[in-house]
């Protein structure tokens, strides 16, 4: 009888022992899921983008009138002091992205829009124009630094900046083709022109598609969000920003990569600067 029982209860041991690893395993899968999650989440959604290489830009113009002197009826110079009068005739915001530092200086992209002037001084007379003083400045965490146009094209909409004065460290890389259909974008833009001290306001949304002229994506823009790069989820170059939809600014619209880097290539050929990685 007993070994017998001994026959009995070792089948039984053996179900014990299947069942205590098999719970086992599962505590531990659920430790080993659990970790990947948190480990991944940060991952999943937060971007890490070089902040640096996005930043505010304003343009100012002010219009000096000079005091000329005024004489009195009787052919007399007024001894009254007269002080010329500076008046501020414009003054817009916009966003940039810094591609890269090369040979001390650091080439950004906005939109062009932003870089022409002309219709801010459209009303004022000819023979004022050349009194008209512009000033042209990047705002980075409370810091001013001054940028020069170099090509500007009108018909993409697309302007190329650069400036000695702002350094950045990290280079921001085209994309090779525009992202799959749906797929996740971002941009870090200056809404109104928002630029404050350690703030960095980003966006992000998904990429919906181009037509014959420019793409789309649900990010949100408004006035002073035109210029900012929209970059696909390898950090890489894939859109700017340059209009929004009217009523609608959740639609970020703007040419494409394609178009990007064609004008890019061409100031590269006409400068003999490589200035993208």
């Amino acid at each position: 009888m007993k070994n017998l029982k001994e026959i009995i209860s070792l089948p039984l041991d053996r179900k014990i022992i299947i069942r205590k690893n098999f719970l086992l395993n599962c505590i531990i899968l659920t430790f080993l899921s659990a970790l990947v999650a948190v480990g991944s989440s940060k991952f999943l959604f937060k971007y890490n983008l070089p902040v640096d290489n996005f930043v505010t830009l304003e343009t100012s113009g002010t219009l000096e009138i000079i005091c000329e002197d005024e004489f009195l009826d009787s052919g007399v110079l007024s001894h009254i002091e007269c002080e010329n009068e500076i008046y501020e005739i414009y003054t817009s915001r916009a966003s940039a992205g810094a591609l890269s530092r090369v040979g001390g200086v650091t080439y950004l992209l906005t939109a062009d829009h932003f870089c022409d002037t002309d219709d801010m001084t459209r009303n004022i007379p000819p023979e004022m124009t050349d009194s008209i003083s512009i000033k042209r400045k990047i705002y980075k965490d409370g810091n001013e630094y001054e940028f020069s146009i170099l090509k500007q094209n009108p018909d993409t909409d697309l302007c190329l900046i650069s400036s000695e004065d702002y350094i950045v460290d990290e280079k921001l890389k085209l994309a090779k083709s525009m992202p799959e259909l749906g797929e996740l974008t971002t941009t870090v833009s200056s809404p109104l022109g928002v630029s404050e001290d350690g703030v960095s306001l980003h966006f992000s949304g998904t990429f919906s598609g181009c037509n014959s002229t420019a793409c789309f994506f649900t990010i949100p823009a408004i006035s002073g969000s035109s210029g900012s790069l929209v970059l696909n989820y390898e950090k890489e170059v894939i859109g700017i920003t340059q209009r929004s939809l009217v009523g609608f600014p959740e639609v970020t619209i703007g040419v494409g990569i394609y178009d990007i880097t064609e004008f890019i290539r061409e100031y590269e050929a006409e400068s003999d600067i490589d200035i993208t990685p």
